[in-house]
């Protein structure tokens, strides 16, 4: 079964990986759903870095970020915290956790950073940076979409 057929991007593919992450998590489906989202990750990969030595030759200033195939750590992060009992969202390409003040030792475990204006946990899949954002959590989720992966039960 090819269950990412119309992906056509790295931001599509990590978006349908937590649908299904969350629809079939803890049975054999998510095997073969890992396996095929790791092989279209690297091919993804593959075809950023031909663009980006393409632009590098060219002398243009390189506008893509490279795929780490090897370290794939949305997928984990998202892995590890799917069972836990709080409201998680995927933002863009970062995963907010949303009333989960008993995991706070977990997340920060996994490299979470507290956004206290948000009231939220927050994962970049890289260190916290000093970020001043106004910007409302509506208008983020507006312009970088978003989706509930899990609500707290």
């Amino acid at each position: 079964m090819d269950f990412f057929g119309s992906v056509s991007s790295v931001e599509e593919l990590k978006g349908e990986y937590h649908k299904f992450l969350n629809k079939w998590k803890g049975t054999d489906i998510m095997t073969e759903v890992r396996s095929q989202y790791e092989a279209l990750l690297e091919k993804f990969g593959k075809e950023i870095d031909a663009e980006i030595a393409e632009q590098e030759s060219k002398g243009e200033v390189v506008t893509l970020q490279r795929v780490d195939v090897k370290n794939d750590k949305f997928a984990d992060t998202l892995e590890k915290i799917i069972n836990f009992n709080m409201r998680i969202e995927i933002i863009g390409q970062w995963i907010w956790c949303f009333e989960s003040y008993e995991y706070k030792e977990q997340l920060k475990a996994l490299d979470f950073w507290f956004s206290k204006s948000k009231k939220a946990w927050v994962y970049s899949g890289s260190k916290k940076k000093l970020i001043k954002s106004r910007n409302k959590l509506a208008d983020i989720r507006k312009k970088y979409g978003s989706e509930v992966v899990r609500d707290k039960e």
